[in-house]
């Protein structure tokens, strides 16, 4: 297999710019050698077409900046497809479907890549929950659609409330302003550590779900206004900071890391 894992790599090196050989080196001996060990009881020939075509698309990626370490701090879809999903849940597809899946999760991620951060931080931790990559194509057409086409439902007196952790994400969090990026997803920012000179503030995502699910950095460099909306079913002299639309409602309070949403 040496020969041409070795000629990947120095076509990927003489084509791409951005060609990174340490992201190579952890791609080859963690995931690839994860992916590999899955497919012991497969014939030889199909176990190196296989990894082959994982390898290849690994190249390209690492060539074209979409597939970089965990340690940089900025997850993306092909990263945790790259690392984790192929690794561990190809090789249970059907021959037959395999390249299919493939094609699947490289396009999607070529998607996300051009899409809001807070649309790929949300779709990152629905698909890391996957135990199987058949699944895919109708978990993200259902996520896309609760997520980002209004709730039939409007808010009302029977409004279910949760209280979400922070703290969880970042143990520095202290949330304050609110504001809504989608019908069913919040960004909160951090009252001390706001958007400066267009970098990025500190922000956690929270998609308001009927379960609702903390989604992490957001990268946003808004500056939301403190607005302290009318919210029912909490006392108003609690609140830090709320938002408030027709179907979800969201609201941080003034000594406490936890966040209170009304579903």
């Amino acid at each position: 297999m040496s020969d041409w894992v070795e000629e990947l790599e120095a076509s990927a090196r003489g084509r791409f710019v951005r060609w990174d050989p340490g992201v190579w080196r952890e791609v080859r001996e963690g995931p690839a050698q994860v992916l590999g060990h899955t497919l012991r009881g497969e014939t030889r020939t199909e176990a190196e077409a296989l990894l082959r075509d994982y390898l290849r698309l690994a190249a390209e990626a690492i060539g074209l900046g979409y597939l970089y370490p965990a340690s940089a701090g900025r997850p993306n879809f092909f990263t945790l497809a790259w690392t984790d999903l192929v690794p561990r849940l190809l090789p249970s597809v059907p021959h037959s479907e395999r390249a299919r899946v493939l094609a699947q999760l490289w396009n999607l991620g070529e998607n996300l890549e051009s899409a809001p951060p807070w649309v790929q931080r949300l779709f990152c931790r629905v698909v890391s929950r996957l135990d199987s990559l058949v699944e895919l194509e109708s978990t993200l057409r259902s996520t896309a659609a609760a997520a980002m086409e209004p709730p039939t439902t409007p808010l009302g007196a029977g409004a279910k409330v949760h209280q979400m952790d922070l703290s969880r994400e970042d143990a520095r969090f202290l949330p304050g302003a609110i504001h809504f990026l989608a019908p069913t997803v919040v960004c909160v920012h951090d009252r001390h550590r706001p958007a400066v000179a267009g970098r990025e503030a500190a922000t956690q995502g929270v998609w308001l779900s009927e379960a609702p699910v903390l989604l992490g950095p957001m990268g946003c460099t808004e500056t939301p206004d403190v607005a302290l909306p009318e919210l029912p079913l909490l006392p108003k002299d609690e609140w830090y900071a709320c938002a408030v639309n027709e179907w979800r409602a969201a609201a941080t309070l003034h000594t406490s890391q936890w966040l209170v949403v009304l579903v």
